[in-house]
């Protein structure tokens, strides 16, 4: 195994020591610390190096890996991660069983025109909170329009339907070579690309997120004058680093700070682009202004988003910029959170992947300060690699959760407060709304969409500046009773009336639709 591989390792946060030592018996025998032992003796056995990741289920899950008799791990960091492609089955797109209601088109080709308009939702991220999102969006117009689905990954370009849930394969196609991050366009993606929205009879285009497709989707479809919206769920179309923290982890709203090291690209190899820091960036934006001077209409979920992207991108201005918040829907309304107690070990609960810019050093700073040796810190999701070693025993990582077992996984908890303590501007924080949703008070920096909501919600604590001691300070504060009480009041208020749910999301976006596709007005045929 190479010194890179095991950098990417790292790096991906999918290696969990306690995890590892307790799950391979032989480990403690040797004498080896968790990691020595997995770069050693692990991954020549195929051991899995953490809960996130098994080789097994990452082969079920791609047919085509477990075919070409890879090493499932060296597959997912030299080209599934770049790819986008999920860690198992259940976080990949479901493409069976086929439903039993699909329309009767499917399967002709060109397909004969639709009862109702079909939108196309080009994305290639197969998990985290945008693909979910979009997912949601799409169940909620199902009634209103046929959904498919632009996705390149590699050199594998597909449209599906998505129908009742599952990814209806409708055409492939194996390009002859990627769409490079530089220029960031395909000649062969465009021809494809155009003669699928033709052949499709599309209404609409709606970009939810550029990362490995051809930036000419907008515009071959402005050349059959149908029109595009552009979703920024992330900082990707400013730098391709997405979350816009320089070397130093320090935020620069687009703007490159002066030190001199180099950031990282998030979605790309660093060999694929040019240094990005006073230099590829630039290029970048412009290629992006370029492209979405042609959409018809632009969306995010925060004030603060809109205002950054406009800011780097002031031609933006000139076409209609949306706000629209994500949708869940939650079954039921939890209050899972418990009072503090004076005396009593205080429960602060950080889901999701907590990686360095979701506040991993902050966390690790935090664990480590004797005033807080009464804190428990419940990590319900995963750690970066490289800091589990260095946690103290007050710091406990429950592992990975399913979206619909939050509430059960937090009810074993039994948290006090929860913690959200990234350093980048999120632009929504879906962790934010399943905390609120199961009644936790909520303290995080206040930073993008995370201090937004925290101001528009009284539903928790805005933190500043962004660091440790401001934390501890806030902490001291929130763990007061009265205080918390107040903060508990506002998560009830906002689990009431607050909540934007999938149907009304989908409202919004349809109205979004309508004023720039007036087509989409004329009735649904029953």
């Amino acid at each position: 195994m190479t010194g890179e591989l095991a950098e990417r390792l790292a790096a991906a946060g999918l290696f969990d020591a306690d995890w590892y030592r307790h799950t391979y018996a032989d480990v403690a025998e040797s004498g080896l610390r968790p990691w020595e032992h997995f770069l050693t003796h692990g991954w020549a056995l195929g051991r899995a190096p953490g809960p996130r990741f098994t080789p097994d289920a990452y082969l079920a899950a791609h047919p085509d890996v477990a075919a070409a008799g890879v090493d499932a791990l060296s597959h997912y960091l030299q080209n599934g991660q770049r790819e986008g492609r999920a860690l198992a089955r259940e976080t990949a797109w479901p493409e069976a069983p086929l439903p039993d209601d699909l329309p009767a088109w499917v399967g002709k080709s060109p397909p004969p025109p639709g009862k109702v308009p079909r939108l196309l939702f080009v994305i290639s991220l197969q998990s985290g909170g945008t693909p979910r999102t979009n997912q949601d969006l799409m169940l909620a117009l199902q009634a209103r329009a046929e959904c498919l689905v632009l996705r390149c990954a590699e050199d594998e370009l597909v449209l599906y339907l998505f129908h009742s849930g599952i990814h209806v394969p409708l055409e492939r196609h194996r390009l002859e070579a990627p769409v490079p991050a530089v220029p960031h366009t395909s000649a062969e993606y465009d021809r494809v690309v155009q003669a699928w929205l033709r052949d499709y009879a599309v209404s609409l285009v709606h970009i939810r997120h550029l990362a490995w497709q051809g930036l000419g989707v907008i515009s071959v479809a402005k050349q059959l004058d149908l029109p595009v919206v552009c979703s920024f769920h992330d900082y990707y179309a400013v730098c391709p680093s997405l979350k816009l923290l320089d070397e130093r982890q320090r935020h620069c709203g687009g703007r490159c700070t002066a030190s001199g090291g180099e950031c990282t690209a998030e979605l790309w190899p660093q060999e694929a682009l040019t240094p990005l820091k006073h230099d590829g960036v630039l290029d970048w934006q412009q290629r992006f202004a370029g492209v979405l001077a042609l959409c018809d209409a632009l969306v995010t979920t925060t004030a603060a988003a809109r205002a950054l992207h406009g800011e780097i991108f002031p031609a933006l201005a000139e076409r209609p910029f949306e706000v629209i918040p994500h949708g869940r829907d939650f079954s039921r309304r939890d209050a899972l959170a418990l009072r503090p107690v004076d005396g009593e070990p205080l429960r602060v609960l950080l889901p999701g992947h907590i990686a360095v810019a979701k506040g991993a050093r902050v966390l690790l700073e935090l664990a480590r300060r004797p005033a807080l040796a009464h804190v428990e810190w419940h990590v319900l999701g995963t750690l970066e690699g490289d800091l589990l070693a260095q946690l103290p025993n007050t710091v406990v990582v429950h592992g990975p959760y399913r979206r619909e077992a939050f509430a059960e996984e937090v009810a074993a908890i039994r948290p006090h407060l929860g913690a959200v303590l990234s350093i980048w501007p999120e632009t929504w924080c879906h962790t934010l709304t399943e905390l609120w949703s199961v009644g936790v008070p909520v303290l995080g920096f206040d930073i993008g969409a995370v201090g937004e909501r925290l101001a528009a919600t009284g539903a928790g604590w805005s933190v500043s500046p962004l660091n440790a001691e401001a934390v501890a300070d806030t902490l001291q504060l929130a763990s007061q009773p009265e205080a918390w009480d107040r903060a508990a009041r506002q998560v009830a208020h906002w689990q009431h009336h607050g909540q934007t749910g999938c149907a009304e999301m989908a409202d919004a976006y349809w109205a979004l639709y309508e004023q720039v596709c007036p087509a989409l007005r004329a009735p649904v045929p029953l």
